[in-house]
């Protein structure tokens, strides 16, 4: 960002979770935040239109020519957020880490799994019993027994150390992790027509270079999983089959639970271009 706005913007980090990871977006409405790095899952309960992104193709290019993006940033502008960039890590996302092997008839029946609530319906669908946790409190979960496993993106769980306290991964992976980066309206409005340019430039960047790179840190990271000792296993092949629709549908579920009108245009909208997953 420093760059794009050569040296007039710069950003200054809070964190990890100065806020609670699920109470971020209201003191970025409020104006206590400039800006905020988010999922949309993370502040469903105030608006759930970002979650609909774990069910769009995450080719960013393609979700601005479509007008996806334009689309999903007018609905945070009506909350006062102003959306900077739509980040999609890679072209599968999310993984399933449990502690105990897949049971023998290819599901999670009787297991704990550690969810947001967009995990909840496929957790739900293959027999797991979802739990609401904090990242942060994550590891500690998985050690002392609380969960018996968590869902969590492609890559990150090496660095949290869940290797010292997990067992296995589970493949597939599955849905398209996107985070969000939101700015207080007010505080966007405020900077000049080329510091808000140079701002928006720099999501713009970010969003394909991370789209680039996030599946080769995610091979990365599984490759640090079998030399951890962690071992793969899958589901049966006729749940395997089911995932990408079970995921699907569950996402699109919560967010017309939430805005029936407005996901029903959008998801229209993903139809017509064809950027369903």
């Amino acid at each position: 960002m420093s760059e794009t706005s050569k040296g007039k913007l710069t950003v200054k980090r809070s964190g990890p979770e100065v806020v609670p990871g699920f109470q971020q977006i209201q003191p970025v409405k409020a104006g206590v935040f400039d800006l905020l790095l988010t999922h949309g899952a993370y502040h469903y309960g105030t608006i759930g239109i970002g979650v609909a992104m774990d069910a769009i193709n995450g080719d960013p290019v393609k979700r601005r020519s479509t007008g996806i993006w334009d689309a999903v940033d007018k609905l945070y502008n009506k909350q006062g957020l102003k959306m900077i960039a739509m980040v999609p890590q890679g072209k599968s996302g999310y993984q399933m880490i449990p502690k105990k092997p897949i049971t023998k008839a290819g599901d999670i029946k009787g297991l704990k799994i550690r969810g947001t609530i967009t995990y909840h319906p496929l957790i739900k669908a293959f027999g797991g019993s979802p739990v609401v946790i904090p990242g942060g409190q994550v590891y500690s979960a998985l050690e002392k027994g609380v969960v018996d496993g968590a869902c969590w993106p492609t890559v990150g769980p090496l660095d949290l150390k869940w290797t010292e306290v997990t067992k296995y991964y589970v493949r597939p992976s599955f849905g398209v992790s996107t985070l969000l980066i939101l700015a207080n309206m007010s505080k966007f409005k405020a900077l000049s027509a080329d510091e808000q340019k140079a701002l928006l430039e720099a999501g713009k960047k970010l969003e394909t270079t991370i789209y680039a790179d996030f599946d080769k840190l995610a091979a990365e990271e599984e490759a640090g999983y079998k030399k951890a000792g962690m071992k793969e296993v899958r589901f049966s092949k006729a749940n395997e089959a089911r995932i990408g629709g079970l995921w699907s549908q569950g996402i699109w579920g919560l967010v017309k639970k939430k805005h029936p009108k407005e996901a029903a245009a959008l998801q229209k909208l993903v139809n017509d271009k064809k950027m369903g997953m």
